[in-house]
């Protein structure tokens, strides 16, 4: 008996071992501050050359309608890490409030699954880097002060090349290119130089939509007269030879960390484990570099919100471009869950992309994603800026995007997506838009409803 029962044990242990050594390694790689469209493969190799990533994208599927949770570092990085909107966690600006003990952050999941878990690069998550139990990262190496992008590859690729009898779980989260806030700033780089600006005329353009939108809303225009003009983002009086310049240091940044993201990736190629790593490169959130005379992050214009997302897995994901909408936020934890077999909690509210990975023409998809903000960023006093803490939603359609703000007298904007890409119009006041403005305040509604998001509902009112 004693004997049969051993046996058991040990072919139950063999049983688990064997399903755990064929569930895939995840290689999860972030930039800091990248818009989706600042890409090489997106737009163009003139401006910015980024050929590993292209490669990347080449070799799976690029997601052009991916959206951050929230356009600010800690909201959106918080929320990729626990699988939460920012209203569930708590976290709607940079600030150090802890990520509720009640969530099970991705690495301890994955740790708990069975899998090795290392994590390099920036943090900006709201768990302590020494609390391991907490965040489940067996090995860290986490930059200080943001710190540079080429110390990030060595202990990454150190890691990947470990000798292991089960997958692994692998975060490179690189810094670039957030470093353009201190570059316009006049400060110094924490990632190192990258050089003098040239004469304007040897730069970017300025971009098609740098002027402010037609009937802009009361709580964008603050932001423009008030946090924009502040030493946090001095670009006030910017023309467009100083923006052409900022638009070349952006790109530059984006090319550096593009260089070391290829050295993870060829790597990976090195190392005989490609064929069963699913790779996912996104970025936390957006800079607007001019758009609508914009810098930085937080607002919900696209060059602000919508980033990067591309997957990748050798004979498990045909290359392909798709304008399926996703929540970078909300959809990548369970993305990684689903492709490596485990269970997706049932208290998650977004959704794998894996079936639009396998299914490019998949038709029943979603309607809609949403984002939030708070403006202006908890970095800067409400009492030093003049301008009152506003908090917005925006939902976005396949045609349509509508925003909600909770300040001002002019609060609501509706832009048409497929005729106004670069969201030149305001159309939320063109009485023939009505109808469709009306359908997108009950989608958020009803979306407000379903999840919880009663912030939602106070910023909806009565309309």
């Amino acid at each position: 008996m004693k004997r049969s029962r051993l046996l058991l044990l040990v072919f139950v242990a063999y049983a688990s071992s064997a399903g755990l050594a064929d569930r895939p390694n995840i290689l999860f790689i972030m930039t800091d501050q990248h818009f989706g469209g600042a890409m090489s493969g997106v737009m163009g190799d003139r401006y910015v050359k980024t050929p590993n990533l292209d490669s990347l994208a080449e070799s799976g599927v690029r997601f052009d309608r991916a959206y951050a949770p929230n356009p600010i570092c800690v909201p959106a990085r918080n929320s990729i890490f626990s699988g939460y909107y920012p209203f569930e966690t708590g976290l709607q600006t940079n600030s150090k409030q802890p990520l509720p003990e009640r969530i099970v952050s991705m690495g301890k999941h994955f740790k708990d699954a069975g899998y090795d878990t290392g994590y390099f690069g920036k943090w900006h998550l709201n768990m302590k880097t020494e609390d391991a139990e907490r965040h489940g990262f067996d090995e860290t190496g986490v930059l200080k002060n943001n710190g540079a992008d080429h110390l990030i590859p060595e202990p990454t690729i150190a890691f990947l090349n470990l000798k292991r009898d089960k997958p692994f779980l692998l975060v490179a989260s690189f810094t670039g290119p957030h470093d353009i806030c201190e570059m316009v700033r006049g400060q110094k780089i924490p990632g190192g130089p990258i050089g003098e600006f040239p004469d304007a005329e040897d730069c970017p353009p300025v971009p098609v939509n740098v002027a402010p939108p037609i009937d802009e809303t009361d709580s964008m225009f603050l932001m423009r007269k008030s946090y924009q003009a502040t030493t946090m983002t001095p670009i006030a009086h910017f023309n467009n030879d100083k923006w052409r310049q900022m638009r070349w240091g952006y790109y530059q940044l984006i090319e550096r960390s593009d260089r070391e993201i290829g050295k993870v990736l060829a790597a990976l190629k090195e190392s005989g484990l490609e064929e069963n790593t699913l790779v996912i490169f996104t970025a936390d959130h957006g800079d607007c570099t001019g758009a609508h005379s914009f810098a930085q992050k937080t607002v919900f214009y696209d060059e602000s919100a919508r980033i990067p997302l591309i997957l990748s897995f050798p004979g498990k994901v045909s290359p392909s471009v798709t304008r399926k909408l996703v929540n970078v936020g909300v959809d990548t934890f369970p993305t990684m869950l689903d492709f490596a077999g485990l269970e997706i909690p049932s208290s998650f509210k977004g959704r794998s992309v894996r079936l639009v990975c396998e299914n490019p023409n998949l038709s029943n998809w979603r309607e809609y994603v949403v984002v939030s903000n708070h403006m202006v960023q908890g970095a800067v006093p409400v009492g030093r800026t003049g301008i009152p803490q506003s908090r917005g939603r925006m939902l976005r359609t396949d045609d349509f995007k509508y925003a909600v703000y909770d300040i001002g007298e002019h609060r609501e904007s509706l832009v048409d997506m497929e005729n106004d890409p670069y969201e030149m119009r305001n159309q939320a006041r063109n009485p023939e838009h009505k109808k469709t403005l009306n359908a997108h305040r009950a989608l958020l509604r009803a979306y407000a409803v379903e999840v919880g998001d009663t912030e939602a509902l106070e910023i909806l009112g009565d309309r």
